[in-house]
């Protein structure tokens, strides 16, 4: 009786918990470029240690696919900030976003030397 009491107990705590701040997480939703266009995006973010992430940005540009390898910190949790870093053949930017409601929303920049340009913004969820 008392093993079945522990195993019900359980089973109720692993069915409320949330997912793992350290487990993979994927987001999909949507970009929007400053210059003019926008699609659908989806963020794998994989684990890499304590709040650190590797991070891929997939999507279409110009009928062409994309995907943007890089690096984020952060917890991916509620009211939390995420910043990181991605590239594309020679192309650098920066991403920064907030997590409100369950919902990911961020602006991207690029990089070119010592110089920033706002490139748009990003809305994506679990």
């Amino acid at each position: 009786m008392r093993k079945l009491m522990i195993a019900v107990a359980l089973s109720c705590i692993l069915a409320v918990a949330p997912v793992a701040a350290q487990d993979p997480q994927t987001f999909s939703g949507s970009y929007d470029w400053s210059s003019g266009g926008s699609d659908e995006l989806i963020a794998e973010f994989t684990p890499d240690g304590d709040s650190q992430w590797k991070v891929n940005f997939s999507f279409r540009w110009s009928d062409k696919d994309h995907s943007w390898k890089g690096t984020a910190s952060g917890s991916l949790e509620e009211g939390t900030t995420v910043r990181g870093t991605a590239t594309y053949n020679s192309r650098n930017w920066t991403f920064e976003a907030t997590i409100t409601d369950g919902v990911m929303s961020g602006v991207h920049t690029e990089v070119r030397g010592d110089d920033t340009f706002d490139t748009g913004t990003f809305t994506i969820k679990r």
